[in-house]
C-alpha cells in the first residue's frame, strides 16, 4: 500500500473525518455577545487546523519575537536536528543495526534517549524489543532539546545576564521520522561554546557534516549554519508549508494529517513577555504583540496580569489604558469616564479549585461546634469571652498594639482605631496607588508620610532624599521634593 510521511490513504481520510466533525460543532454551536450578535464558536476558534486567526496570531508572534532579538542585537543560528539512522528500523521492530553498535556505546547513547513519565520509559521498550511510534520519536528529538537546553552554554548565557530568543518547527521526512528545524537568537560570541554543546547533545552524526553551501561560514555544518541572511524567512517556509490554506481549501493532505495524527505541534516558540493568555483576549483590541512587549519593558509597574483572576491592565505613558476582568476587555484613559470601546460580557464566577466532596465515613459524628468569641469594651478593660467562658482581661492603654481575629490594632482607652496602613507590606502597585491617590496630604501624620515616602524610593518608584525619620519632620517635611522616573 502507498504511503507519504508513513501515512496511508486510509489514514488520510480518518483525519478528514475527524477535522469535517470538529468543524461541524464548531460551526452549529452558536452564542449572543454582550452587543447582540450571533456567533459561532468557530468564530472564535484558535484551532490550528481551523482557525484563520490562528495563523495570524503565530505570524504575529514570530515578527515579534525577531524584532526584540534584532533590538537585543541577538544574531540567528539555524539548527537542523535528525536522528540516528536506526531510529527509522525502530517504527518497525527492526533492532539489526541498533544492536550492532557495541555494549559501551548503546549505553552510553541510552542518555540521549528518554526514560520518564513525560516523553515516556523508552529504555524498556528498547529492551523488549518492541515498535515505535511517531511519537516516540519525536519525544527522542524532545528529551536532546531539553538536554541541549539545560548545557552550559545555555547557564552560562544566563550567568551573564544575556537573552535568547528560538522558534521550533517540527517536519517529518518521507517515511514519517520527525525532525527539527530551531532558529535560535543569541550574542554573537557565545556561538562556539554553543556549538560545543550541540555536537554533544545531539549524536546523529548528519547533524554534524560540513555544509557545502556556498554562503556557509567556514565552520558550518549542516546542522548549525550562522550564515543567516533572512531568519524570519528561514523559518516562515516550515511554518506555512505546515498549515492548510483555510481560506481557499478545506481538504488535508498527507502532511497536515501527520500533525493531527501523531499529535505533533508545528510551531514551538521560546516564552514571550507577555503570555499567550493575554494576547488572545487583547487580541480584538491591540493587535500588536511588540507594541504591548515594549509597553512592559519600558514601564513594567503599569502592567499587571493574573490568569487565576482573570484580570490584567495595560497603562501607557500617555493615560490609555486597556483592562480585561472576567470577560470584559475595556479601551479607556485614566482619570476619564469615558469609555472608547468594550469588547465582551462578564463570565459567570466559578470555583477555583471545584472538587466532588469524598462519602461520609459510617464513623463519622457531629464536629463540635465552632469557639465562639465574644470581645466586650467596658470602663476601659478588655474582656475576651470563648464559648461564653471568661478567658481573660487586660486593662487598655494608650498606643498598645495587639493581634486579634488576624488583624493588628491600636487601643486607646474605651476605643478601638484601626491599624495605620504599613506600606513595607503592599505591592509595589499598591504602594504607588497608595501614595498617590490616598494619602491625604491636610490630615497624614508626618511619621507615616516619611516612612511611605522613602519605601518608594527604597523600590525604585521614584526618585528623591532619604527622609531621616529622627528629625524633626513637621518642619522639614516640605522641603523634600521627588519626581516620577
Amino acid at each position: 500500500m502507498k504511503t507519504l510521511y508513513g501515512l496511508t490513504a486510509d489514514d488520510l481520510q480518518q483525519m478528514q473525518d475527524k477535522i469535517d466533525k470538529q468543524r461541524n460543532y464548531l460551526e452549529n454551536n452558536h452564542f449572543h455577545t454582550a452587543t447582540g450578535q450571533v456567533k459561532s464558536l468557530l468564530d472564535v476558534s484558535f484551532s490550528a487546523n481551523m482557525s484563520e486567526r490562528y495563523y495570524a496570531q503565530l505570524s504575529n508572534k514570530i515578527n515579534t519575537i525577531a524584532d526584540l532579538a534584532f533590538n537585543e542585537h541577538l544574531k540567528p543560528v539555524f539548527l537542523t536536528i535528525t536522528l540516528d539512522g536506526f531510529f527509522r528500523g525502530f517504527l518497525k521492530s527492526d533492532y539489526r543495526k541498533w544492536n550492532k553498535q557495541t555494549d559501551s556505546v548503546r549505553e552510553e547513547y541510552l542518555r540521549h534517549i528518554p526514560n520518564n513519565e513525560t516523553y515516556g520509559f523508552l529504555h524498556q521498550t528498547i529492551k523488549e524489543g518492541k515498535k515505535f511510534t511517531v511519537k516516540d520519536l519525536y519525544n527522542v528529538l524532545n528529551h536532546q532539546w531539553l538536554n541541549f537546553a539545560k548545557s552550559y552554554s545555555f547557564k552560562y548565557l544566563k550567568k551573564n545576564d544575556k537573552t535568547f530568543h528560538y522558534l521550533k518547527a517540527s517536519e517529518p521526512h518521507k517515511d514519517g521520522t520527525p525532525h527539527f528545524h530551531i532558529l535560535l537568537w543569541i550574542p554573537e560570541d557565545f556561538f562556539i561554546i554553543f556549538k560545543k554543546d550541540f555536537e554533544r547533545c545531539f549524536p546523529a552524526p548528519q547533524n554534524h557534516v560540513k555544509s557545502t553551501d556556498a554562503d556557509s561560514n567556514p565552520d558550518d555544518t549542516k546542522g548549525f549554519q550562522t550564515a543567516i541572511y533572512n531568519p524570519v524567512g528561514y523559518i516562515m517556509k516550515y511554518a506555512t508549508k505546515s498549515f492548510m490554506d483555510i481560506k481557499n481549501n478545506d481538504e488535508l493532505d498527507y502532511l497536515q494529517a501527520w500533525y493531527i495524527k501523531h499529535k505533533i505541534r508545528r510551531i514551538t516558540t521560546s516564552h514571550s513577555t507577555i503570555p499567550q493568555w493575554v494576547y488572545q483576549k487583547v487580541f480584538s483590541i491591540e493587535k500588536s504583540w511588540l507594541h504591548i512587549t515594549a509597553l512592559k519593558r519600558a514601564e513594567p509597574l503599569l502592567c499587571e496580569w493574573n490568569k487565576e483572576d482573570d484580570h490584567f491592565m495595560f497603562i501607557e505613558q500617555s493615560g490609555r489604558c486597556l483592562q480585561y476582568d472576567n470577560g470584559v476587555l475595556t479601551l479607556s484613559y485614566i482619570n476619564s469616564n469615558i469609555i472608547i470601546r468594550q469588547t465582551g460580557e462578564p463570565k459567570e464566577k466559578r470555583d477555583k479549585n471545584p472538587r466532588s466532596l469524598p462519602r461520609v465515613p459510617s464513623t463519622w459524628k457531629m464536629p463540635p461546634p465552632p469557639n465562639k468569641i465574644i470581645d466586650a469594651y467596658i470602663d476601659g478593660t478588655h474582656f475576651l469571652y470563648k464559648n461564653e467562658v471568661l478567658k481573660f482581661e487586660f486593662d487598655l492603654k494608650p498606643i498598645e498594639s495587639h493581634y486579634i481575629n488576624q488583624k493588628y490594632y491600636f487601643y486607646r482607652p474605651k476605643e478601638l482605631i484601626n491599624f495605620t496602613p504599613q506600606p513595607i507590606r503592599m505591592s509595589d502597585f499598591e504602594l504607588w496607588n497608595y501614595y498617590h491617590d490616598e494619602i491625604d496630604m491636610d490630615t497624614v501624620n508626618a511619621h507615616h508620610y516619611a516612612h511611605t515616602h522613602n519605601q518608594m524610593i527604597e523600590r525604585d518608584l521614584i526618585t528623591g532624599e532619604i527622609i531621616p525619620l529622627n528629625a524633626n519632620i513637621e518642619s522639614e517635611l516640605w522641603g523634600y521634593e521627588n519626581e516620577y522616573i
